[in-house]
């Protein structure tokens, strides 16, 4: 519903796959798994745009829909 509500998605075409990382993503993020621009590694992760973006990173999207997929996935988590 956030990626509708954020038009997070444009074509279709990879929404599924985005929204099985963003869910992927936000599991690691429950069990404290850092990625490399996480700043501190020995408290909570918090879940930011440069924080999501890079955890995302290895989905593309030919649209560019990705500035409304960030703010989407960080309303879920919050």
């Amino acid at each position: 519903q956030a990626f509708i509500d954020h038009d997070g998605l444009q074509c279709g075409y990879c929404t599924p796959g985005q929204i099985c990382s963003a869910l992927g993503m936000l599991k690691e993020v429950e069990a404290g798994w850092a990625s490399s621009v996480t700043e501190d590694l020995n408290g909570p992760i918090v879940l930011d745009e440069d924080e999501v973006r890079e955890r995302m990173s290895g989905n593309l999207c030919r649209c560019g829909a990705y500035a409304n997929m960030v703010p989407a996935i960080i309303e879920v988590a919050s």
